[in-house]
């Protein structure tokens, strides 16, 4: 016979192992005895994939490390599918445009995506706070955009500037802390370095074997002196193209090659083989841009003490700023169909962190503010503070984009066809090749100038271009 007591203990017993069983059965499936929530759990958002595209191979280390940490610490579940192409990267784009699968952010895009409307504008993400992390010139849309769309935070800046051997000054009895200020100094310079070198070592190099170099040892280098209100021959403040200023700077280089002071087979060499031989010790001053930073710390480590100074002017007196050129960013995809999503990638693909990480390398200049602080510029990585730009850098006007099928047959200076913009290089290069004096030399820089005139209106008339957009009367290459 069971007692009440007994009873009343098997049934309470009873209960409790039902309610066990109804717990258990009511939290889905999960291990019986874990507490049951009193509210329903909202589902997981399923992680959103965003394609990013690049063709820039030399700060992949830095750019995926932080990619890495982005998709595992946003709170969104995005993840970035980071892709680099280094090779044929156009002909990437081209290929996902024309089958409908472009990436929703890639990387420098050029005129065609641009033109097939891929890029979404970026002036209405431009927040006060991006204003005051980025020098003015990184979002100021290019005169070439529909209707002021900035497709791009401009990202990179190429300074140019003059290198120069150390060692080899002090070798040539030089002072290798008093880098020449004058046109006349180099010249000079480049003679004892020449004369002291014992046929190894010339004072100069010039690297015309690609004819867009003389964009750096003559066009460039004239900025300082006031010489250009624009890139490339153009005028901003005349909205005329004028060449004529070149004139004594193919001349200078045609006399002082004449005097053995170059580094001899010249047309014969490219960038690279005279960087190479500068690495070496054998050449006393090459012009320079930001990119050689990397070039003389890694591809063609210097065995010399070398350092960066400003271009010399005529009479020692800078009437124009230190020449610089931004370019490359990232585009967003306006017809991403996760156009939020990639907006937020956008934006951490341009924040400090990013920057600041990749300055802490070398690995460039920036319109970043916090990345152009010298302060976190490596010290093992040499020359990264002469490239930095300051507040006496000038980023010159940008010259027109112009279609050079308007006249057929084209236009002629000299032998040559003026179809194509490169055609600035080539004639200075025929110049030099044929050791043209100072009037033949000013001759036909002027024809070249009344060409790319008649080109500029045969443009405007063809509706081509609109030349206001180039202008800027009130430019002045010199700060205050």
């Amino acid at each position: 016979m069971i007692s009440k007591k007994s009873g009343k203990q098997a049934i309470l017993a009873g209960t409790a192992l039902l309610l066990g069983l109804m717990t258990g059965c009511s939290d889905g499936g999960k291990t019986a005895g874990s507490p049951a929530s009193s509210t329903p759990s909202s589902p997981a958002k399923d992680p959103v994939s965003i394609e990013v595209w690049v063709n820039s191979r030399h700060d992949l280390e830095v750019r995926e490390s932080l990619v890495k940490k982005f998709n595992e610490t946003n709170p969104d579940r995005i993840q970035i599918n980071y892709k680099v192409f280094t090779d044929n990267y156009e002909e990437q784009l081209k290929l996902a445009l024309n089958a409908g699968k472009l990436p929703d952010i890639a990387y420098n895009i050029s005129t065609d995506l641009t033109n097939a409307g891929f890029p979404l504008d970026l002036n209405p993400l431009i927040t006060p706070d991006i204003r005051n992390r980025f020098d003015v010139s990184a979002l100021t849309a290019p005169p070439s955009s529909k209707n002021g769309e900035l497709d791009r935070v401009f990202e990179n800046v190429t300074a140019m500037k003059l290198i120069y051997n150390k060692d080899l000054f002090k070798a040539s009895g030089l002072d290798p802390a008093k880098p020449p200020v004058t046109w006349q100094e180099m010249r000079d310079y480049a003679k004892q370095i020449t004369a002291k070198g014992g046929g190894q070592k010339y004072g100069l190099g010039l690297p015309v074997k690609q004819t867009v170099f003389w964009r750096y040892y003559a066009i460039y280098p004239s900025a300082v002196s006031g010489d250009i209100m624009g890139r490339e021959g153009w005028n901003a403040v005349t909205g005329k193209y004028d060449f004529s200023p070149f004139a004594k700077y193919v001349n200078w280089w045609i006399e002082t090659n004449k005097e053995g002071s170059v580094f001899p087979g010249v047309g014969t060499y490219d960038n690279d083989m005279i960087r190479a031989q500068f690495s070496e010790g054998n050449i006393g001053m090459l012009s320079a841009a930001t990119w050689d930073i990397g070039v003389f710390n890694d591809q063609f480590p210097a065995k010399i003490d070398w350092g960066v100074a400003d271009f010399p002017t005529w009479e020692g007196k800078v009437l124009g700023g230190h020449p610089y050129e931004t370019a490359n960013g990232f585009s967003i995809n306006k017809n991403s169909k996760h156009l939020e999503e990639a907006k937020k990638v956008w934006q951490f693909l341009v924040s400090d962190e990013m920057f600041v990480e990749l300055a802490k390398k070398g690995l460039g200049s920036f319109t970043n503010i916090a990345a152009q602080n010298k302060s976190i510029q490596p010290v093992n990585r040499k020359g990264v503070d002469g490239f930095v730009i300051n507040n006496q850098s000038v980023d010159y006007p940008m010259a027109p984009r112009l279609d050079y099928s308007v006249i057929n047959p084209p236009l002629k200076v000299g032998t040559l066809d003026v179809n194509k913009s490169g055609v600035v290089n080539d004639v200075m290069n025929q110049l030099f090749m044929g050791g043209k004096t100072l009037p033949e030399i000013e001759k036909q820089l002027q024809a070249l100038s009344d060409a790319f005139n008649k080109l500029a209106e045969a443009n405007v008339n063809g509706g081509k271009i609109d030349l206001a957009k180039y202008m800027l009367p009130g430019f002045k290459p010199l700060k205050q």
